[in-house]
C-alpha cells in the first residue's frame, strides 16, 4: 500500500516466496530445521544464498518508521516476526492508532495443517466449521452514523 503496487510479485507460491527472499534474505538455518516439510527444507536449501536487502533502498520515498515497521513484519519465522497487536502499537501508527477500538483475533488453530484427508471428510469438517460459527459482537463505534 505504500507504494501503490506489490512488492513481491509471483506467479505461484514458490515463485513469491523467492520474490520475498530476495528482499528477506535466506532464511537461517534455525529456520529451515524448524520446518515440519522435507520439502520445503530441501526446496529452501536448493535456492542460492541472498543477503537481506535495504527496505529504504527498494521503497521511493521512504518514511523511516515505515521501513523499521516493514522490516519487522517481513520476517519469514513468525516467532520471531511482530505481532498484529505491536504492529499497531508501533509508532508508524501513532496517528491513527486507538487501543480501544481494535480487537485482538484469537491464536489461529492449526489443527488441521498438513492433515490428509479424502475430500468428503474435508467437507464434513468445513461444514461443522461454518455451521458452528459465532460472531464476536463487536463493540459499539463511539462515531455517529450519518
Amino acid at each position: 500500500m505504500i507504494t501503490g503496487r506489490p512488492l513481491f510479485k509471483g506467479n505461484d507460491h514458490l515463485d513469491q516466496l523467492t520474490e520475498i527472499m530476495k528482499v528477506t534474505g535466506t532464511p537461517t538455518q534455525d529456520f529451515v530445521q524448524k520446518l515440519q516439510s522435507q520439502d520445503a527444507k530441501n526446496y529452501i536449501k536448493s535456492l542460492p544464498k541472498v543477503q537481506k536487502k535495504d527496505f529504504a533502498a527498494i521503497l521511493k520515498y521512504p518514511n523511516p518508521l515505515a521501513v523499521n515497521l516493514l522490516e519487522k513484519m517481513l520476517v519469514l519465522d513468525a516467532e520471531k516476526r511482530i505481532t498484529a497487536a505491536e504492529a499497531l502499537a508501533h509508532p508508524y501508527f501513532e496517528a491513527v492508532h486507538d487501543p480501544e477500538e481494535e480487537t485482538e483475533a484469537e491464536k489461529y488453530d492449526d489443527t488441521y495443517d498438513n492433515v490428509d484427508l479424502p475430500l468428503d471428510e474435508w467437507k464434513c469438517i468445513t461444514y461443522k466449521e461454518v455451521m458452528n460459527f459465532n460472531p464476536p459482537r463487536l463493540p459499539e463505534s463511539k462515531e455517529t452514523a450519518v
